[in-house]
């Protein structure tokens, strides 16, 4: 039978299927109203992380958002009267991971919409023992999160955040460098003069690791007097501080036309941001959605990673306060009947360097949100993919496919939820600049992970 018929034929009977859009440019296919709206989704978005730098300020600035939406924290004991219908709740692990799920019309024993995302991004952090001199300067000893090019972070303002707790139990939160009236930490590097025995180094041996170690102050006794006056803090404290070194600038359009924002820790807060204001959007659901953030995927899990229990403690309570007894096979077989959407950054196509990329597989910026399809292991079933491409085309969102060359790419924390035995695939957005102290991100690509994450939630 002709194509043309086989279509009319179809369309007769109703069993025409909404088509996926040709892949390209998001930003020409929006209407002036939907532009505002992008545009007004990447102004909130560069407020929030701006001053979501770390996974702790990641949790406050998220629960600032739920309780605004109408979210309560999650009881310690939570009991039948907690889960209706509708009800909206976040709990929060250790101050580093975030979960907010509004409970569905069906019990979670029959299976929830997840949206997992991660909440830290590759930095510098202190040693134990972080003060050390050199030449009489004092400095401080640093230590690196995750993949990234050292190169990058040095000539450039850097701030200390985080916290320190003393052996009292007193909490101190610690923010230098970001106020306009505050210093700056810097790494310095040698001048073009005479950096003559040193051009040899290779890309990531520019700088070395052990020379991640930003000035502090002019003399040890002097840095130690600012941080007593400031924080009343002394060097044993820092034994037991979770503190980091982050880039100290704003967040700030990229290009004349301001559809792109840069920023340190899109990878992956860009994708955290758009799933939590997602689910404030959900009031209904027919499953229960939820956004859960977690800690460490740049590095190794631990307690508030997505290898903790925590998660999984916090979906049998869920459906212990609903169900008259609870028994473990609950938890696995709603662990079975749910839904994920892994959702992480990926590298989009760089118009300087596209060698490592497909010209017509990897993902281009402002072209929508992006399947991630890395084949080895990495790849959803294709029944389940289906699934989730007829729900993005039914809800009109712009989307696209992601690839790289042989032997190029990196991994995702998507096999956790697939070791669960829940359907499973990644999505995200591309960013150019990854892993670097500013990376840069197109707003219609968040604008469309949005739309995608709330049709998910509610599907």
């Amino acid at each position: 039978m002709p194509a043309m018929l086989v279509v009319a034929v179809l369309a007769a009977t109703g069993r025409v299927m909404a088509q996926s859009p040709e892949p390209g440019p998001v930003w020409p296919a929006l209407t002036p109203a939907q532009q505002t709206e992008v545009m007004r989704f990447g102004d909130d978005y560069k407020q929030f992380i701006g001053r979501a730098k770390s996974e702790m300020t990641f949790v406050r600035e998220v629960v600032k958002l739920l309780d605004a939406g109408g979210f309560r924290r999650w009881p310690a004991s939570p009991g039948k009267g907690d889960v209706g219908p509708g009800s909206r709740w976040y709990a929060v692990n250790r101050d580093r991971t975030i979960a907010a799920f509004v409970i569905g019309a069906e019990p979670l024993a029959k299976g929830g919409r997840i949206i997992n995302t991660h909440n830290d991004s590759v930095r510098l952090q202190l040693r134990p023992k972080p003060f050390r001199e050199s030449f009489d300067i004092a400095l401080f000893d640093t230590t690196t999160h995750g993949s990234l090019k050292n190169y990058q972070w040095v000539n450039r303002p850097l701030a200390l955040i985080g916290r320190v707790i003393k052996t009292d139990g007193t909490e101190v939160i610690v923010d230098i460098g970001h106020d306009p009236a505050d210093p700056v930490l810097l790494i310095a590097d040698l001048a073009p003069h005479v950096d003559r025995d040193f051009l040899e180094r290779r890309n990531r041996d520019v700088i070395q690791t052990e020379e991640l170690d930003p000035i502090l102050a002019m003399t040890r006794d002097a840095a130690a007097k600012a941080l007593k006056d400031k924080y009343n803090l002394t060097a044993d404290d820092f034994l037991a501080a979770d503190l980091q070194i982050v880039p100290a600038q704003a967040p700030v359009d990229v290009g004349l036309d301001r559809q792109l924002v840069g920023a340190y820790g899109h990878d992956d807060r860009s994708n955290g941001f758009t799933a939590f204001r997602a689910i404030l959007e959900v009031h209904s659901p027919t499953h229960t959605a939820i956004a859960y953030g977690v800690n460490n995927e740049e590095v190794n899990s631990w307690t508030t990673g997505v290898n903790s229990e925590w998660f999984r403690t916090l979906l049998a309570e869920v459906i212990s306060a609903q169900e008259p007894a609870y028994s473990d096979l609950m938890l696995r077989h709603a662990l079975r009947a749910s839904r994920v959407l892994v959702s992480d950054c990926t590298t989009a196509l760089d118009p300087v360097f596209p060698q490592p990329y497909l010209a017509n597989g990897s993902a281009r910026l402002g072209w929508g949100l992006v399947f991630k399809e890395y084949g080895a292991g990495r790849e959803a079933d294709a029944e389940f993919f289906a699934q989730i491409r007829r729900l993005f085309t039914a809800a009109g969102v712009r989307w696209q496919v992601h690839s790289y060359r042989a032997g190029y790419g990196g991994g995702t924390i998507a096999q956790w939820f697939a070791n669960a035995d829940i359907d499973a695939i990644d999505v995200g957005i591309g960013i150019l600049s990854m892993h670097s102290p500013l990376e840069v991100a197109s707003k219609a690509d968040m604008w469309e992970l949005f739309r995608g994450f709330k049709a998910f939630l509610e599907s």
